[in-house]
């Protein structure tokens, strides 16, 4: 933890402070944050607030004596709740305005952590809450360039992978053997393991037809056969088994023959065309040095499929940061599941993947690359962008 910097953004900010709490290690966020030991085991509640200028301040219970040992400040331990609260009423005392882990009508799910009860309480004290959301993007949500190292290492494995399940899946139907979803997709898992690669919550999609229209499709639970004339999506993300690695995440997609069907040719330019518009607005705000917001890129995929004529069919946000979670706690390309304010500034890493899912045609389409601003402020994509529907001889 760096507390100067800490308390020069807090200032920065215009905040009185930030308050960091949990209770049975629900907030991952804070534990990063501070430097903490994610896997300790916390039974009782904890407060952390920085001031925004002066000695932080720790209430502890002392059931857990032990709790925040390694962070500097002020302790305070409580007994009963009475005395809690007292305590907290202390220590936030001429504060008007502080930070927690909250995000406004749960807008951004993955940076709203306190409880509503919580919420209730530190208002009670006469102080309003706002969200850290800003706070954090700076002190969770960045990925550092030696960070970044740890994504580009696994770039090139990744799209052996996926490059070797469409050749698996080629000499499968060349040999007129059966395959399905789910087989190509335990052979990838295969693959992270001997690559010293681990995924984070589901495994990869892989999705034929019809269930490629659905974005999270994934065939350890439905599977299906593929065969010749089958339009193939592969979402694949994970990242080192390392300490502190970040993610690499991308979708490819791919066709089980020589000749594509001009309407899936026609939905694909389209996705792909929004893709590389996002990004080429994306540098060139960010090379004229312009405020980019998240929603702002993403209604530009928007608008762009709408034109086509499809619309309704892009059901998703157009991307999302990325950092040691694949979907991390920086700026999402948002303005559709919510309207995402933030900036996109240096050391941001995100996706961009537009889709358009057809069900009833039984088609989904997306395209997913990842997008990186580095230290200078160069926008630049982490690996390759697929131009053209992957054909697999059959």
């Amino acid at each position: 933890m760096d507390l100067k910097e800490i308390q020069k953004e807090i200032k920065g900010n215009g905040l009185d402070g930030w308050l960091f709490y949990d209770f049975s290690n629900r907030d991952p966020i804070s534990y990063r944050i501070l430097g903490l030991d994610e896997k300790e085991h916390t039974s009782r509640r904890w407060y952390y607030f920085i001031p925004r200028e002066g000695k932080p301040e720790k209430l502890i219970s002392s059931v857990e004596p032990g709790k925040l040992e390694s962070l500097p400040g002020i302790k305070h331990y409580y007994h009963k709740w009475e005395e809690q609260h007292e305590f907290l009423k202390g220590m936030l005392k001429g504060c008007s305005k502080l930070a927690m882990n909250y995000s406004p009508n749960n807008h951004i799910p993955y940076i709203s952590m306190i409880d509503l009860g919580t919420g209730e309480l530190i208002r009670s004290f006469g102080v309003e809450i706002v969200s850290a959301m800003d706070l954090i993007q700076i002190f969770e949500g960045l990925v550092k360039e030696d960070a970044f190292q740890t994504h580009a290492e696994i770039m090139p494995v990744m799209h052996a992978i996926i490059d070797g399940a469409f050749n698996k899946i080629g000499e499968r139907l060349r040999s007129n053997l059966k395959i399905t979803e789910y087989d190509i997709q335990c052979w990838m898992l295969e693959k992270f393991e001997a690559n010293n690669l681990i995924r984070l919550g589901m495994s990869p999609s892989v999705a034929v037809n019809g269930n490629a229209a659905l974005p999270h499709f994934n065939p350890a639970l439905s599977t299906s056969e593929i065969k010749k004339g089958d339009l193939i999506l592969i979402d694949s993300w994970a990242k080192k088994n390392t300490t502190d690695a970040i993610c690499y995440d991308v979708t490819w997609m791919a066709y089980s023959g020589s000749t594509i069907p001009s309407r899936i040719q026609e939905i694909w330019e389209t996705v792909r065309d929004a893709r590389d518009l996002v990004i080429s607005v994306e540098k060139e705000k960010i090379a004229q040095q312009e405020p980019c917001c998240g929603w702002e890129l993403d209604q530009v995929a928007r608008d762009f499929i709408e034109k086509k004529g499809f619309g309704k069919y892009f059901r998703h946000r157009t991307g999302h940061s990325i950092g040691r979670d694949v979907h991390g706690n920086a700026v999402h390309l948002d303005n559709y599941e919510i309207k995402d304010e933030r900036k996109l500034v240096p050391y941001i890493l995100h996706s961009v993947e537009p889709g358009i899912y057809i069900p009833e045609e039984n088609i989904g389409i997306r395209s997913e690359v990842d997008v990186y601003i580095d230290g200078n402020g160069d926008v630049s994509v982490t690996g390759p962008m697929q131009k053209e529907i992957v054909r697999i001889e059959c």
